[in-house]
């Protein structure tokens, strides 16, 4: 089977997922019901031969299949190794995942490596590492990885190969949904951009400032926020009390990040329009520039996502470091003109 790289694939999911790490700990910690947390939020999970396990959820271990298991198999930060039956789907945020027996859904990687060398009815996602298929692999779904390499047999694939910002297949519907998708949440982002600094020009530009102030301490305090919600949910999880708080801790960090990103994209846009005089066309100029540049990051191969990433983290940090900052808000709105005339030191 031969499939020519022919067509650049739009991928606009960075956008609103913006950090792997969010959607591979935070977004799958709710889902999962109480009993598969409970003296597993730590250590290695193994099911033993013989035994049939519902669902399989560890945070931070390895999990080992050897036994069927009739619901999914999860770790947010280990390997997952499946020699069983898995009638469900494989996920890990940061980790490998060795498929040698039959799993009915999907198998999905962030940041890892995935070899399969059995049957896999979903889709293979890999988003960050290398996928080999065996000899006896089999995936009747789509394959698609992002910054990897492919190895094995090619031919074991029944749906679409994609790579990178590349669809192997050509031209197909997907493609123009694809574009129209990126379209559609790039206009939608720079109108977010556009609200934030019309509707909330004090928070905006404050944490914009912080993270321009001191950009390494802010990209450490967003990096930071990730296994902080990490061990909060933990936390919760084990505690009786802390199971509704739970259900709020995951959009109220998602709409951090997203804020986050918002931030970002004011504070490049306030570079770029600096950068060519026009600080006087005000907030929402810039808002749009520095959303604009954001959302065409993920059609850049490769890096481009982990810019994206990088940039909505280091606004996260901002606005962490604005919330604990003890100065005083801006008594006046903030404009680019005063924002120059304050940096330049009147």
């Amino acid at each position: 089977m031969n499939h020519p790289a022919t067509l650049l694939r739009i991928d606009f999911r960075p956008l609103f997922t913006l950090s792997v790490a969010v959607l591979g700990l935070v977004a799958i910690l709710p889902a999962a019901p109480a009993y598969a947390f409970e003296g597993r939020a730590f250590g290695d999970v193994t099911v033993e031969p013989g035994e049939v396990e519902g669902e399989v959820f560890t945070v931070f271990g390895d999990v080992t299949v050897d036994g069927p298991v009739s619901g999914d198999v999860r770790s947010a930060f280990g390997d997952v190794y499946v020699n069983e039956p898995v009638e469900g789907s494989v996920n890990t945020g940061f980790g490998d995942i060795t498929v040698r027996a039959p799993v009915a859904g999907e198998v999905d990687a962030g940041f890892g490596d995935v070899d399969v060398y059995s049957h896999v009815d979903g889709n293979v996602d890999v988003e960050h590492g290398d996928v080999y298929l065996g000899r006896d692999a089999h995936v009747a779904g789509d394959l698609e990885f992002g910054n990897g390499e492919f190895e094995g047999n090619e031919n074991a694939v029944a749906g679409d190969i994609d790579t990178g910002n590349m669809d192997f297949d050509g031209p197909s519907g997907r493609d123009i949904l694809g574009f129209v998708g990126w379209i559609f949440t790039s206009a939608l982002f720079v109108a977010c951009s556009v609200l934030a600094a019309v509707l909330a020009p004090r928070p905006l530009s404050a944490a914009a400032r912080r993270a321009e102030e001191a950009p390494g301490r802010a990209l450490l305090f967003g990096l930071a926020s990730v296994p902080a919600v990490v061990v909060l949910s933990v936390v919760f999880v084990v505690s009786v009390v802390g199971a509704p708080l739970l259900l709020l801790l995951a959009p109220a960090y998602l709409a951090l990040v997203f804020f986050g990103a918002l931030v970002a994209a004011f504070f490049v846009g306030s570079r770029v329009v600096m950068a060519t005089g026009r600080y006087r066309s005000g907030n929402a100029l810039a808002a749009v520039v520095g959303a604009l540049i954001l959302a065409a990051l993920p059609l850049i191969p490769w890096v481009g996502k982990l810019l994206l990433y990088a940039l909505a983290l280091l606004g996260t940090g901002g606005a962490i470091l604005a919330l604990l900052s003890r100065r005083r808000p801006l008594t006046t709105h903030p404009s680019y003109e005063a924002y120059v005339r304050d940096r330049a030191g009147g």
